[in-house]
């Protein structure tokens, strides 16, 4: 079953902004939709793609600490498969 980031990872009014541009041709037709204007649909998209960045440079530098430490890579494998267990058993 897939999980759908929610929450802490984007606000309700970007999550609104993401389902628009999904239908939408336009940046300009999305933000109609959703009710705002379009030079604050862009700065939702600008802070979109920095959070993505700041979050892809933090995964890039946990896998390359598990490529370099077998000890790091034993701990997060460890944790992961703890989470995905917990993750499975709130599914039930």
């Amino acid at each position: 079953m897939k999980k759908k980031l929610t929450g802490s990872v984007l606000t309700k009014s970007e999550e609104k902004l993401i389902e628009a541009l999904k239908v939408s041709e336009t940046v300009k037709l999305a933000a109609l939709k959703v009710g705002i204007k379009t030079k604050t649909a862009y700065n939702m998209l600008y802070r979109l793609r920095r959070k993505y960045l700041k979050a892809r440079r933090f995964v890039n530098y946990v896998e390359a600490q598990k490529r370099r430490h077998d000890l790091v890579t034993m701990v997060l494998t460890h944790r992961m498969m703890e989470r995905e267990l917990e993750d499975d058993e709130d599914f039930d």
